[in-house]
């Protein structure tokens, strides 16, 4: 294989990726580790036979480009491959659709006679709403998550990522779930969190300027989407009406204005967009996903999965079902050993004849939720652990993974797995019986969320985490929380399609339902979902 520009090449077999080629020959970098949804990795194949394009491929726009994905192209033959100097930043991001830049953010010049004349210079307008501000074209996108919370830097001129990373969400100092978040609220610590979120975006967005060599008064717009509870705690509302049924979101409308009459200090220059949430448990960050996968123009019917600590599932048909599973921390940090996603965390288990094999960048530190969820399925596949969730004699109630420092799964951590898949699986079953679904019927399983796309499909299948699908129809689109807050920026098209959407779902409150029961217990048994 020859490689372009560097002029080396290569001796390779047949059948091996592109990206593990790269990899070891001239330090290529994978910026979602290879799942297939952020582009990354795009190259050239200039000449040669290789692997016909993949449906991630056709999702994300490379084809037309004329790239391809290294990480989802196989060498078949000689090749020549042209490796691009720079490759793009996507740590945090998801797939984004093609789509017109229209910002919602524009410059106001002294002759628009549609300001009024007291308003000083220099001022913007956000869709014919004048306000005064110093930012430029520069907008900021963020995904308030429960545990992380993931920004990108956007030049609203070109509509492209000028940086994007992510950060601890400080509001874990007050509880790791959105339920304990509640109770803290209700204890009178409501201020406290809006304070600690509206500081976990500042420092990241302090964080995104720096390396971006800008000043925090240079956003113009700052657009944030997250669940029902982050989306109350972010804006300073009472969380009553989420604590009991029917379980109401305080506010369902558009909030925009100046970041200033937020609390936002550093952002203070800034037009805060932040969208509702659909109901209950629903978030703006998962219409954000939805909007998303409709404009990625996904075949019908699908099953679009936000896996994390709490889990958004929809099912889209002719029109939207969605609900939510209370999944709780068991994927993220809820188990001695777990330590969620970073660095050192193992985040793939393999049971060999010469015995464990984990993945891991770095030194480990600890068991990410991708690598619980493997390890629980890879124990089923060898017969260590029952369908009930029962670990064999021989591993003495816990599964050594790592010596030093010791990180294993133990017959407490797979109770906590049992509950978290019952929840999803009790979420995604019950909307397709309702539309009298079969997993044949299922044109593709989307998963979303930075979580969520680090999973294997094989091994969430292995667990019943989703139906047992052909696995070529189980897709990563990655962070499409953050892809929608950005849309919301870029896209006047997106900004009206979430209108859309939002009228067109429906929520279904699965405590409600009457077989919730049974189907909640029918998933805590590990096995794959082969029934139709």
């Amino acid at each position: 294989m020859r490689i372009l520009p560097v002029g080396m090449e290569v001796e390779v077999d047949k059948g091996e990726l592109l990206s593990d080629i790269l990899s070891r020959t001239v330090s290529f970098p994978l910026p979602c580790g290879g799942a297939g949804y952020c582009g990354g990795c795009s190259v050239r194949v200039l000449e040669g036979e290789v692997t016909p394009p993949s449906r991630e491929e056709q999702l994300i726009g490379v084809i037309e480009k004329g790239l391809r994905l290294a990480c989802r192209t196989r060498v078949m033959g000689d090749v020549a491959v042209e490796v691009p100097r720079i490759t793009p930043v996507a740590t945090v991001s998801g797939m984004m659709p093609r789509f017109e830049l229209n910002p919602l953010i524009s410059k106001s010049g002294p002759r628009d006679m549609a300001l009024p004349r007291s308003l000083p210079e220099p001022s913007l307008s956000f869709k014919g709403i004048a306000f005064r501000s110093g930012g430029g074209e520069i907008g900021l996108a963020v995904d308030l998550g429960t545990t992380n919370i993931s920004g990108s830097l956007l030049d609203l001129r070109s509509g492209r990522p000028m940086v994007e990373g992510f950060a601890r969400n400080p509001q874990v100092s007050r509880g790791a779930d959105v339920i304990t978040r509640m109770e803290k609220a209700l204890e009178g610590e409501g201020e406290v969190l809006k304070g600690l979120a509206i500081q976990g975006i500042e420092d990241l967005a302090s964080k995104l300027c720096k390396a971006a060599d800008i000043r925090e008064d240079d956003i113009s717009i700052v657009s944030v989407v997250g669940n029902s509870v982050m989306h109350a705690l972010l804006l300073g509302l009472p969380v009553d009406s989420l604590s009991v049924a029917p379980f109401e979101p305080p506010l369902k409308m558009w909030v925009s204005g100046p970041a200033e009459e937020a609390g936002f200090e550093k952002l203070s220059e800034s037009w805060l967009v932040v969208p509702p949430p659909l109901a209950g448990f629903v978030g703006s960050d998962a219409l954000s996903d939805l909007i998303v996968a409709e404009m990625l123009e996904l075949e019908r019917p699908y099953l679009l999965i936000d896996l994390g600590t709490n889990t958004e599932v929809m099912l889209v048909t002719d029109d939207v079902l969605t609900t939510s599973a209370p999944a709780g921390s068991a994927f993220e940090s809820n188990v001695p050993s777990g330590v969620g996603g970073v660095r050192g965390a193992i985040n793939r288990v393999r049971v060999t004849e010469g015995g464990i094999e984990v993945e891991v960048e770095g030194r480990p530190v600890g068991l990410s939720g991708s690598g619980l969820i493997s390890a629980v399925a890879e124990m089923l596949r060898w017969g260590l652990l029952s369908e009930n969730g029962r670990m064999s004699k021989e591993l003495e109630g816990r599964l050594r993974l790592v010596d030093s420092p010791r990180i294993e799964v133990t017959q407490r951590d797979v109770r906590e797995v049992q509950k978290a898949v019952a929840a999803v699986y009790s979420a995604w079953r019950i909307l397709m019986r309702r539309k009298g679904l079969s997993y044949e019927d299922l044109k593709g399983v989307y998963l979303a969320g930075t979580f969520g796309s680090h999973v294997d499909p094989s091994d969430a299948i292995e667990i019943g985490l989703i139906p047992s699908v052909d696995p070529g129809k189980v897709i990563s689109l990655g962070n499409t929380a953050l892809s929608g807050a950005k849309l919301f920026i870029l896209s006047e098209d997106a900004f009206n399609r979430f209108n859309k959407l939002y009228s067109m779902a429906t929520y279904v409150d699965l405590a409600r339902d009457p077989e919730f029961s049974d189907v909640f217990i029918e998933g805590t048994y590990l096995r794959r979902r082969l029934h139709s």
